[in-house]
């Protein structure tokens, strides 16, 4: 009896522990490659197209400063992007400084996008959650009133 009610204990919380678990197999990528090179630069572009609200703040990784931007800030980014073309998408430099100088943290209604500013010549773009490698773009051929770090700077100054 006592072997009947213990199997039907460890059964009973057994199934339950199984019941409690709930697998979204929509969030599992099954395709670990990333798409293209400009996976995440073409969401942050829907974004900055699509959503009429954004919040964005710009981080100063020497002092540790923010500020927010505004939004023509903001449509200064939208313009540098449209600018882009696939040339400017590259693989991870050999030459890139292992901090970046600014960070500028664009907030959506549903996903949250990071622009790390390197130098005058490199940026990337990922989520904050992304499963993917960064995109990485050289900015060595975009015109220098639409240069990130010029901005950037241009902001803290």
């Amino acid at each position: 009896m006592k072997k009947i009610l213990l199997f039907l204990g460890t059964l009973t919380i057994i199934t339950t522990l199984f019941i409690g678990c709930n697998y979204n197999l929509n969030s599992i990528s099954f395709n670990k490659t990333k798409p293209n090179n400009f996976y995440y630069t073409n969401i942050l572009a829907k974004n900055l197209t699509l959503e009429s609200t954004c919040k964005a703040i710009i981080l100063n990784t020497n002092f540790y400063r923010e500020k927010e931007l505004e939004k023509e800030s903001i449509d200064s980014i939208r313009n540098l992007l449209k600018s882009f073309n696939k040339n400017n998408f590259i693989p991870k430099p050999k030459d890139l400084p292992d901090k970046p100088s600014y960070k500028i943290y664009l907030t959506f209604s549903k996903e949250k996008l990071i622009i790390n500013v390197y130098n005058e010549k490199y940026i990337s773009i990922y989520p904050w959650d992304g499963s993917y490698p960064m995109d990485y773009i050289d900015m060595s051929s975009t015109p220098v009133s639409l240069n990130l770090f010029s901005l950037c700077k241009y902001i803290f100054n």
